[in-house]
């Protein structure tokens, strides 16, 4: 079974984690860009009310094809408690994706509040079977059993134990 991680990134911390799945498991990365080119400061002025009013970010690539894959793994930063203008496009962006599987993952300094059922049900509205949802707060990043339990989810989503 094929799996890809589809993820946006600001800071690195959502990318450190898509890496570490990705080298475990093997799946594909696909590292979504979200176009506006925010910096600290306007991440926080501009980004952060686009994410709580759930728009989308003109992304890179714009158009993502999921068909080859069984298995679409969805990572995001937390921005107010929800997905990033650059994830909530990046499920938008996807094709081929029905009748998939799927997990979601989210990365924060916090707590990840709505994002996780935001992912899943944008997700499962595209007509993936989302069949788990993880959470990493940055002192977590290096937690290998946390990690462990995300890999093993893939895993098991596979088909592999």
């Amino acid at each position: 079974m094929s799996v890809c991680i589809v993820y946006h990134s600001e800071t690195g911390n959502t990318k450190k984690v898509a890496e570490y799945v990705a080298k475990a498991t093997g799946a594909t990365l696909i590292p979504v860009r979200d176009c506006a080119g925010y910096n600290k400061i306007t991440m926080y002025l501009l980004g952060i009310p686009r994410a709580r009013a759930g728009d989308k970010a003109t992304i890179e690539p714009p158009m993502i094809d999921v068909s080859t894959f069984d298995l679409v793994v969805i990572g995001s930063p937390v921005w107010a408690w929800k997905p990033t203008p650059a994830a909530n496009a990046a499920i938008a962006a996807l094709s081929g994706c029905e009748g998939k599987k799927g997990i979601v993952f989210a990365t924060s300094g916090g707590m990840p509040k709505d994002t996780l059922p935001v992912m899943k049900s944008a997700l499962e509205g595209k007509g993936v079977k989302v069949n788990g949802s993880f959470h990493f707060s940055i002192k977590e990043l290096g937690d290998e059993k946390k990690l462990k339990e995300f890999v093993d989810a893939i895993r098991s989503a596979q088909g592999k134990t």
